[in-house]
């Protein structure tokens, strides 16, 4: 039996093609999962101008995961990070797209309550 209930954070895969790389690749993005019509409000609020992509990613932007440094470490998850990503070309528009991907329910696991 299904029963509705509230997933607040769900996680989608974000594929990167790295320019020069043979193959693409892939890290987790966790977004606040929105209700459709909160999804609607904020869609109408990008088509306006009134919420830009940056303002969109630190706003609903929970978590990234598979994200290394030079060292194949896991970087932490910051304000920092996400800049850096947004200032990327080849990221910045996959990751963006993720939300849309999020919001449409596009996920590889939704978080747990």
């Amino acid at each position: 039996m299904f029963v509705p209930k509230a997933i607040p954070e769900i996680t989608v895969p974000v594929t990167v093609h790295v320019p020069g790389d043979d193959e693409p690749t892939t890290f987790q993005a966790t977004w606040c999962l929105h209700p459709v019509s909160k999804s609607r409000e904020i869609m109408e609020q990008q088509r306006q101008g009134d919420l830009d992509d940056d303002a969109l990613v630190h706003q609903d932007l929970r978590g990234l995961k598979g994200i290394g440094d030079a060292s194949g470490n896991e970087r932490p998850f910051t304000p920092e990070l996400i800049n850096e990503l947004l200032e990327i070309p080849y990221v910045r528009r996959p990751l963006v797209v993720s939300w849309f991907a999020a919001q449409n329910g596009h996920a590889e696991a939704a978080a747990k309550n």
